[in-house]
Order: structure tokens, then sequence, then C-alpha cells
């Protein structure tokens, strides 16, 4: 029987682990931290879930979504998500309404937006503009007066570079709008299917999207599978050109798995720096450690009220708050909070090691209070207890030269025969829970050899 270590327990490796379990294959997930999920891990705390941000599971992929109903049954709910922008002390409905915009803002304001667009418009005929950088894109797009007001300043703070040092790919991947044509016709009521982005109505378990990982971390354990936490990955045992073992640490000690596949969901860059340096491996380690992740810190708060708003979310752009986003868990599973008490949930955007990540408990707390209180949610007699966690490796940034260092370590894996990498963190591209789970899937025909690797 074929053993196949899985690195990582988040959605990409649970899932290629649970159809490889299924497929009677010896799998073996490693997995670092004391709990499955990734970053769709929901942690419990007094009787309240908290994701790591804000997750919804969507997807056009009939088959997957059958599945995922089929494992949940009753534990999986249809939500209903209310969102918006809060800029300026006024707060924008998401989607976008004309009605709403013209309320919250004025005729000469959209006027402006248009003139802008059509300038823009023109001026790409008439001269080249490469859509080189993230602002590039939105300015060729949007305009400039619309980008100044809702990206410029949120896209700096999410990312901690100027847009201008943003590859265009990220705009590409996750702006659905086209051009501002398509916001006015969207905005009369006109357009074409509404983008994943405006979807409403979503899946969600009832005990939060970490549920969905209990749930195949049980098939795995029921196939045979074996999952070790408290794990982390130190280097490969190769010979030649494939893999002839896995090394990772548990208790302080250094244990061996020999395997026949290893397919990889951790930080690629992780996966390259860990190996042995010097020699073959010396580009490929010169490039991983010029890519870098964006991290987060999450501050989540008990609260003894049993409502704060009717958002599920509020996105946050202006860069003079600590937060990018405010959650209300409840409004995605009202299991999430006992009953009468609510819960927020505060994305705060940071690198690893920086100020912020650094920044002790108690005066991050009461930065982000006094932040909330001038956005006029007042909770601070009302708070239960808090906690943070923290992801290190939240999002992949697509700084404008990641593509040439990507190449080097894609290259450097690729001359392995049996090493497949896959997920946000082992492709490096920020995908959601739902795609990130299709490219388990895939892994599993890949090393069933029923396909092969994605380019």
């Amino acid at each position: 029987m074929e053993t196949v270590v899985i690195l990582g327990g988040g959605p990409c490796g649970l899932s290629a682990a649970w159809e490889l379990s299924g497929n009677r294959k010896n799998v073996v997930v490693v997995e670092a931290q004391s709990s499955l999920g990734g970053l769709c891990k929901t942690i419990r705390h007094r009787g309240f879930n908290f994701d790591l941000g804000g997750h919804r599971f969507i997807s056009k992929n009939n088959e997957l979504i059958n599945k995922v109903k089929a494992l949940m049954g009753n534990d999986l709910l249809v939500s209903e998500r209310i969102s918006a922008i809060r800029l300026d002390g006024r707060e924008f409905q998401y989607p976008l309404s004309a009605g709403d915009i013209l309320k919250q803002t004025d005729i000469m304001f959209v006027t402006r937006c248009l003139v802008d667009y059509v300038y823009q418009a023109l001026y790409k005929k008439l001269r080249d503009s490469p859509d080189t950088s993230f602002e590039d894109w939105v300015i060729n797009r949007f305009g400039r007066k619309l980008y100044v007001t809702f990206f410029e300043d949120y896209t700096h703070k999410l990312w901690g570079i100027p847009s201008n040092k943003l590859s265009s790919d990220w705009a590409a991947e996750r702006i659905t709008l086209l051009n501002l044509w398509d916001v006015v016709l969207r905005l009369c009521g006109l357009g074409r299917e509404a983008p994943r982005t405006y979807t409403k109505k979503y899946f969600y378990p009832k005990q939060g999207i970490g549920q969905i990982f209990d749930y195949i971390a049980r098939e795995i354990r029921g196939n045979g599978g074996e999952i070790l936490l408290n794990a982390r990955f130190k280097r490969f045992l190769l010979e030649g050109d494939r893999v002839k073992g896995v090394i990772y640490e548990s208790n302080g000690e250094d244990q061996v798995i020999n395997c026949d596949w290893v397919v990889s969901t951790i930080p690629i860059t992780d996966l390259i720096c860990r190996q042995d340096r010097g020699g073959e491996y010396q580009e490929a380690s010169n490039a991983a450690r010029l890519l870098r992740f964006r991290s987060l810190r999450f501050l989540n708060i008990l609260i003894d009220m049993p409502e704060i708003g009717r958002n599920t979310w509020t996105y946050i752009p202006d860069g003079k708050y600590i937060m990018t986003r405010i959650q209300e868990p409840n409004k995605r599973s009202p299991y999430n909070t006992p009953d009468g008490k609510t819960s927020l949930m505060l994305e705060i955007p940071c690198s690893y090691k920086d100020e912020v990540w650094e920044m002790p408990d108690n005066l991050l707390f009461k930065r982000c209070i006094e932040d909330l209180l001038k956005l006029e949610i007042d909770i601070e007699d009302r708070v239960i207890d808090y906690f943070y966690t923290a992801e290190r490796h939240a999002y992949p940034i697509y700084q404008l030269d990641y593509k040439l260092h990507l190449k080097e370590l894609f290259s450097w894996i690729d001359a392995i025969d049996n090493i497949h990498t896959c997920g946000r963190n082992g492709f490096f591209k920020y995908i959601f829970m739902d795609r990130a789970m299709e490219m388990g899937f895939e892994a599993a025909d890949i090393v069933d050899g029923k396909n092969k690797t994605e380019a």
C-alpha cells in the first residue's frame, strides 16, 4: 500500500487526505499546530465560536457542494450576508445600490467618478497604459476618483505596501467588476450575472467554518488515515529525483515517515527554506526568502448584549483605524454565541514580528476599543472577555516581481517526481476555500495517476 504524507491540515490538505484515505492509500497528515483547519479553523472559547477571519462556503462546483452537504447533514445552515463599507462616517451598502450611493454622497460625486472614468478610457486609447501594478489596473478600469476613495488606503493597510508596488494580478483575480460601466449597470439593476463577491446566500456550519474540517478529519481517521498534530515539518530525505521520507519534529525529537508521495500545502517558502542550504538548493532558497506573506491578528471580543448591528461584516478602508474588517459571528450562525450574547471579531493586518504583531494584548485591545468608539460602536462596558488569535501566513503578497521568484521555486519542486504543492500557501495564490478543497481532490487524482499537475 502506498504511503502519502500530507503536509498541512487545512482545507486543501484535509481534502486530499479524505480522498486518498478513501482510495485505500496509507495517509499521514502532518500538522504543525495543535488543531486542524488551517486558515479555516474555528476557535471555541466560553461557549463562543470564532473563525480565523470571515469564511463562507459557496461554490459553482455542485459535486463539491453535494459532498459537503452529505458530510454535514443538518449541521450545515444556509445564511445570508449583509455587508457594508464604513467610510468617512458613512456606511455604504455592499453590493452597491444607486439610491444608497446618492443618499450617502451626492450627484456630484457620481458625476466626478464618471468623468474620471471617461478620461481614463480615452487616455488608455491614445497612449499605452499597461496594467503593471494594482494601482494601474484599478485606475485603468475605474478612474482615479473611485480608486482614491475606495481602494488606495484600504489596499495599503491590508498589504503593508503601496498599491503601486502590488502586482495587478491581485486586482485581476479579486476585483470582479470589469469597469465602471459594469458598476453603473448594476446600480440601475441591469448588467450580467452577479459575480462571486456579490453572492448573498451561502452555506455555513452551525458551529463555525472549522466544523467542516472536524468532520472531514473524522472521515480520514475512519478510513484508517493518521493525523499528527504538533508535528513540524523539517525537511525531506531525497534519493535522486524522489522523496523517500519526511522528517518532522514532535516533542522535541525528530521522527521519520517513509513515503511514496508528498502533497504539500504548507507555505512554499517553508518547504524550500527548510531544505539543506547551498549547492542545488541555493537559488530556490534565495527566491523563497524574497517571497512574503501578510500576517493577521484577530481580536475576538465576547460581549454581554444580544446584537451590535445588522451587518455580517463591515469593511474599514480608512488608514487611521487599525482594523480592516469587523465581523459579528452570530450573523453567520446563531450557534456561534450563547443566547442573549454577541461577539465581534476584528481583523488586524500586520507583518510577522512587526510593531502590531508584537504589541502587548492589553495595548492592542485598548487601541481597538478606541477605534470602535470612533466608529460609533461603544461596547467597552459590555465586554465579558477577549482573546487573540493570529496567522503568520494569511495572504501571499503579490509584489511586482513575485512571479520570477515563484517560478524558481516551482522549478526546484518540479524536478522532484513525487512532490505536489497546492492550496493557498502551497501554491502561493489567494484562493477561496472551495478552490482549496478542489485542489486537494485534484492532488489526490495526481497521486492516483488520474491527471497531471496544474500549470
